[in-house]
């Protein structure tokens, strides 16, 4: 007669979260959520296209002073503000 024997490994369990973990993980989504929301329905779109704005007419200034040494460039930087600016 024959015998196995099977050597098991103990390995430790991962801890399970509490039921306060899991509250303070919804409270901190449901934040996340209250100021999306806020935010999408104040709309701070407004600023963000000035914020665009002024950074096209800062990167057309730069291909201003920059067209005459480096024509080329200085396009490629002009198109790139007016997609910028599009946005």
């Amino acid at each position: 007669m024959a015998t196995t024997t099977l050597n098991s490994l103990t390995l430790p369990s991962s801890a399970q979260p509490t039921v306060g973990a899991s509250l303070q993980a919804l409270l901190a989504a449901s934040q996340a959520l209250v100021v999306a929301l806020w935010q999408a329905a104040v709309g701070t779109k407004s600023s963000a296209a000035r914020t665009a704005y002024q950074e096209a007419e800062a990167l057309r200034t730069y291909a201003a002073q920059i067209q005459s040494s480096d024509p080329e460039f200085a396009n490629d930087l002009f198109a790139a503000a007016d997609r910028h600016e599009g946005l």
